[in-house]
């Protein structure tokens, strides 16, 4: 029920018309990539990322927001998408992405229709949000749970922070970033 909830949302403000710039949206993938592959093992065979970039206002500022997860497609039904991409040898969709120039970013591959809906939801959906105003800097990051570790993994490939991004100071970090206590 969340993944569909959290799909629906994602659709619902997708606008699809940021400017993203192509290295800071590798940036975030691998940061992505580089988390759940060390929570767990992640089978590029299986598994399909999902991005999706869309603009949003806050405070009459645009900004923009990335959401990146992975599925399989045994729980993906009704996603919408054009093409297939591949990423540093994951496949890649873009659903209901409508900016030719986020597509020009990933090498296109042949067509696969993923959406092979066969079981009931996978509660342990995982996804990355991340906010980022007009000068490219991450102004927000979900899950908050997670968010020291992936403002640590996202510094580390060179993305920057705005200085209105606060963190979230009731959480500390194991070195890995894999273990959370409170």
């Amino acid at each position: 029920m969340k993944k569909i909830i959290l799909i629906i949302l994602i659709f619902f403000f997708t606008f699809n018309k940021s400017n993203i710039r192509k290295q800071d949206l590798h940036n975030i993938i691998k940061g992505y990539i580089e988390y759940v592959s060390k929570k767990r093992k992640v089978d590029n065979n299986k598994e399909i990322l999902a991005v999706v970039v869309h603009t949003q206002m806050k405070e009459e500022e645009q900004q923009y927001s990335v959401d990146v997860a992975f599925f399989e497609p045994e729980f993906m039904e009704r996603t919408q998408y054009k093409n297939v991409y591949m990423f540093e040898g994951y496949k890649l969709i873009l659903p209901n992405n409508e900016c030719k120039a986020i597509e020009k970013m990933f090498k296109k591959t042949k067509y696969e229709n993923f959406n092979q809906k066969k079981t009931i939801i996978n509660y342990d959906f995982k996804n990355w949000h991340i906010v980022l105003n007009k000068k490219d800097e991450i102004t927000f990051l979900s899950p908050v749970p997670i968010s020291r570790c992936m403002k640590s993994i996202l510094k580390n490939k060179k993305l920057k922070f705005s200085d209105s991004y606060e963190d979230v100071k009731f959480l500390y970090l194991s070195p890995d970033c894999s273990q959370l206590a409170n």
